[in-house]
């Protein structure tokens, strides 16, 4: 459980930088479409400046979500060895790797970057990569669930 106390704490260190990354890159969100609001401002120019900001809005729910998972283990024994056996179920191993692999993160992370900067000069390019993101994420799930219900 040391070793794995440790991992949590590298985890919640990365997590904290991740966070404080995100924070600003709302912010920023927030002042540039706040910016390039003009009285001919279209439903979809706003959609366009808005989805990156509620993309990593979303991210910082769930970040700060785990942050209070991990200094909840860290501070509770009972609940760390919970968490370690949650981590380390090998049925579980097995549907992530089967359904999703390590690429499938790869690439969901790419999209966002693609979709945040393409946000910033064209429309029509924001939202193709916003249907490749949202095909590619539920896609992942679909098969996420067909697996876990196979085995």
């Amino acid at each position: 459980m040391i070793e794995y106390r440790k991992v949590l704490k590298n985890r919640l260190i990365l997590m904290v930088i991740c966070t404080l990354v995100s924070v600003a890159v709302v912010v920023f969100g927030l002042l540039m479409a706040k910016q390039a609001e003009t009285a001919s401002s279209t439903f979809t120019d706003g959609f366009v400046r808005g989805f990156p900001v509620g993309l990593f809005t979303g991210g910082l729910v769930i970040v700060a979500f785990t942050i209070g998972r991990c200094v909840k283990a860290l501070k509770d024994e009972k609940f760390l060895k919970k968490l370690y056996i949650l981590e380390n179920d090998e049925r579980k191993k097995m549907i992530r790797q089967s359904a999703m692999g390590k690429s499938f993160f790869f690439t969901v992370g790419f999209l966002i970057v693609g979709v945040t900067v393409a946000s910033f000069f064209d429309k029509t390019v924001t939202l193709s990569l916003m249907a490749a993101l949202s095909v590619h994420v539920l896609s992942g799930a679909g098969l996420k669930l067909y697996y876990f219900l196979k085995y």
